[in-house]
């Protein structure tokens, strides 16, 4: 399995969000959605099998339409539709206020455990940044979108953030 990580910066120095490509012998899957589908294709020549959303605040779903015409099929937290459908709670009222549409989530609990072609994803649910926050875990390797940095945890000044629970 191969991890190939893209980088984006929307406010220097303020918000930054990474979107994952992780890829085996056949076929790739993505962890969230904030770059386009042409820049995964600069690099990868498998085809996207799926995408899971570690949660719906703008700066990871900002491409999501895209990969809802591709008819990619979306796994995400039961929350995610409503956060991605309110400015507010998608935050994206701090940039330019956006209802972003997701065609069709496939829902994951916690601990559920689905198989992409052999790329074996476990859903931890991981509340605290956001409602809908969650992690994956696949193989060795922990994919936690906002809710836990390289240096701390994330972001709680959110309208469903809860400090609480993200501790």
């Amino acid at each position: 399995m191969n991890v190939h990580t893209l980088k984006v910066k929307w406010k220097e120095g303020e918000l930054n969000q990474n979107t994952y490509v992780v890829e085996n012998n056949h076929c790739c899957i993505l962890i969230d959605a904030g770059v386009p589908i042409s820049e995964i294709k600069k690099f990868i020549n498998k085809p996207i099998k799926a995408i899971f959303l570690t949660h719906a605040h703008f700066d990871h779903i900002n491409y999501i339409e895209e990969y809802n015409q591709e008819n990619i099929p979306i796994y995400a937290s039961i929350y995610a539709d409503k956060t991605a459908k309110e400015p507010k709670l998608n935050v994206s009222i701090m940039i330019s206020p956006k209802v972003y549409k997701i065609s069709k989530i496939n829902v994951l609990k916690d601990n559920e455990t689905v198989n992409i072609d052999g790329i074996i994803v476990k859903c931890l649910y991981t509340p605290g940044h956001s409602l809908d926050s969650v992690s994956y875990l696949i193989d060795d390797k922990l994919f936690s979108g906002d809710t836990l940095f390289s240096v701390a945890i994330g972001r709680t000044g959110f309208i469903d953030s809860n400090e609480k629970d993200m501790l």
